[in-house]
């Protein structure tokens, strides 16, 4: 019985995955998730409308599906960090462990983000993932921290974590330049430790780089 269940749970992530990856390749395809029909995901799919819908209530869910099975990962790592080290510091090295950069081709992550940042109802689908996962996280910051959850001190901390997730993040996508998600995520965790009211000192200009007279 637990064997078919299993299978049963596997065929159905399957499914899901495969409209979310229909959804995305139509929606670039379309240039943007507002002009693809259900249908047409489901046909993508190889699967039936009605099938769309029983996986998923929109559109937008579809394509953000993948932030919905990384955030059940991200709070594992998280719960299991701050147990063993402060809360801020096991906020960034969940964010870590997770390697979005290993995981994910950039060049997709960046096309998702353009997708997203110009579409007004995948910015409120994603809007309201992240409130679903403050709402999820805010008890373990609470207890790391030995406050309640609605004091404001945890809200303000979670606040500024998923913020610095968040920027790191899509900063990185961005620009990687020759740094790493990690070193992104971990300076930007460090700036928002020593304090934000400032800019951080800009770097030094080496000797070869200064302009002769």
């Amino acid at each position: 019985m637990a064997e078919s269940t299993g299978l049963r749970e596997r065929k159905k992530a399957a499914t899901k995955a495969a409209l979310s990856e229909a959804t995305f390749r139509l929606a670039i395809a379309k240039q943007g998730v507002e002009n693809v029909t259900a249908e047409e995901i489901a046909a993508e799919a190889g699967v039936s409308t009605r099938t769309f819908h029983n996986y998923f209530p929109s559109k937008e869910a579809a394509l953000l599906y993948d932030f919905e099975q990384t955030t059940g990962q991200l709070l594992a790592h998280l719960r299991e960090r701050s147990r063993k080290q402060p809360i801020w510091h096991a906020f960034r090295d969940a964010m870590i462990d997770m390697r979005f950069d290993e995981k994910f081709d950039i060049d997709a992550m960046r096309c998702r983000e353009q997708l997203i940042h110009a579409s007004p109802s995948l910015i409120k689908e994603q809007s309201g993932q992240f409130m679903a996962l403050f709402t999820e996280a805010i008890d373990i910051v609470a207890a790391s921290t030995g406050t309640s959850k609605d004091d404001l001190y945890p809200r303000l901390l979670l606040g500024a974590a998923l913020v610095t997730m968040k920027s790191s993040t899509e900063h990185w996508i961005a620009d990687p330049g020759d740094r790493t998600l990690a070193q992104t995520i971990t300076e930007a965790f460090a700036v928002f430790e020593r304090g934000i009211t400032q800019p951080p000192p800009a770097p030094e200009t080496s000797p070869d780089a200064r302009p002769h007279n």
